[in-house]
């Protein structure tokens, strides 16, 4: 017999499961959301009033149940903080009811009408733009089912005889067919972008690695040398050395610090291409092992490799409490915690203001690392595709960066968050699954 904790249960890991589904797809809730409160209840009254069209009372309460569930998708961000993380399921169900239910509904209700038959040809090609294809299917199938389990129990709607069956499901057969089609072939172009960013990166840094790592083999053996190079030029200053050209003070602090910018350029160059190919090739996650870990290692592995300008370390606040492990590949983690950094500390730059925190919580299901940044925050329109994997997104909050964090923690069992405030601050919360025993 099941208990509210099994219910409970049961919608949180359905939740996830959807959270992880929607990440590739950013679905657009403030549009969907507008467009459905202009035609659920804005168009239908101008229609009533304009046309003089009788209302339906069930009509109407069907119209009114998907008006409030598009008022509350479009004032999200008003949620408390508890009910928000109920955001994918809740997707879900708009989509289910505003869609399949509501139009499938309408068809039934007066079959031969060539404008509800329109209505419903839209429905699927919505969801299988709005989220994946096997969501899209159930969602499609559910509400219909719904729909016709409500219908056969109204006794005013016109009769279900297998003509009206037959027609419809020949129909929906198609249309189904006909999105998926469309579907891969926008799949297929996407896998082709990639597959172009791809080798482009690759030939780019074959090409770049080469210099730079004879750059800093150079650096290495000329610091060995240029200190004593420094100490007898002070000293032929000091004893005022005749023919002794004198180097302004200023640009004597840059040279006395000058090897040490250059390599760490260099090193960055390296860190920021190893970055961008990790982002870009699949093969990343197929060929790491899992294995127990412990998430300090992770992050101190992650900091000692990124090369911080002068001062930009000092940004960093790391509380070590809390410390935990968990089962999965140090390369995607260190790499996760990478992106994470570049991105922070290009708008702490940008904003002239800000800092980085980062600590650990143990929760009852999963471990936690918060990653918080306190420089501008993420407008409102960037966050519903925030991981979304785009190409040459306007904001440097949206690309490949953030779209391979979130595949890499679907690939370790968890997931990751993101709590913003625009203009205050950035919240990331990586979830990691707890090791059993552990």
């Amino acid at each position: 017999m099941f208990k509210i904790g099994s219910f409970k249960a049961i919608g949180t890991r359905l939740n996830k499961k959807i959270e992880r589904s929607i990440n590739d797809f950013g679905p657009p809730f403030t549009l969907f959301s507008l467009l459905g409160l202009l035609y659920y209840c804005l168009f239908y009254f101008a229609w009533v009033v304009l046309f003089g069209t009788g209302i339906n009372q069930e009509g109407l309460i069907l119209r009114l149940i998907a008006t409030f569930l598009c008022l509350g998708l479009l004032l999200r961000g008003q949620w408390p903080e508890i009910a928000k993380k109920w955001l994918p399921i809740y997707w879900y169900i708009t989509l289910t009811y505003c869609l399949p239910f509501f139009f499938t509904w309408l068809f039934l209700h007066n079959p031969a009408s060539l404008l509800r038959l329109m209505a419903f040809s839209s429905i699927i090609f919505w969801l299988v733009l709005l989220v994946d294809w096997v969501s899209a299917l159930i969602l499609f199938f559910l509400g219909v089912a719904a729909a016709i389990g409500a219908s056969s129990l109204n006794h005013t709607v016109c009769p279900l005889t297998h003509y009206v069956y037959s027609i419809f499901s020949i129909y929906a057969g198609f249309l189904i067919l006909v999105a998926l089609l469309a579907k891969n072939r926008k799949h297929l172009e996407t896998q082709k972008k990639l597959k172009t960013a791809e080798a482009l990166g690759s030939g780019i840094a074959h090409e770049m690695r080469t210099p730079l790592s004879a750059i800093i083999m150079g650096i290495e053996g000329a610091k060995k040398y240029f200190p004593v190079l420094i100490d007898t030029y002070q000293l032929a200053k000091k004893n005022n050395l005749e023919g002794l050209q004198i180097i302004p003070s200023r640009r004597f602090e840059v040279l006395s610090t000058l090897f040490d910018d250059i390599e760490r350029e260099a090193k960055f160059g390296h860190v920021i291409m190893d970055m961008l190919l990790c982002n870009v090739k699949p093969v990343v996650f197929k060929k790491n092992a899992a294995e127990v870990l412990k998430i300090s290692d992770c992050i101190h592995k992650a900091l000692q490799h990124y090369p911080f300008s002068e001062g930009q370390e000092s940004l960093i606040h790391w509380n070590h409490d809390n410390d935990f492990s968990f089962m999965g590949s140090e390369e995607l983690v260190v790499h996760v915690v990478l992106n994470l950094l570049k991105n922070a500390l290009y708008y702490i730059l940008t904003a002239g203001k800000g800092q980085i925190d980062l600590w650990q919580t143990i929760e009852r299901k999963a471990n936690v690392l918060h990653f918080k940044d306190t420089a501008t925050g993420i407008s409102q329109d960037v966050q519903d595709i925030l991981f979304q994997q785009l190409l040459g997104h306007k904001s440097n909050r949206v690309g490949l960066g953030l779209a391979f964090c979130a595949r890499a923690m679907q690939e370790l069992g968890g997931s990751i968050e993101c709590h913003t405030v625009e203009g205050e601050f950035s919240e990331f919360l990586l979830y990691f699954p707890r090791i059993k025993g552990v």
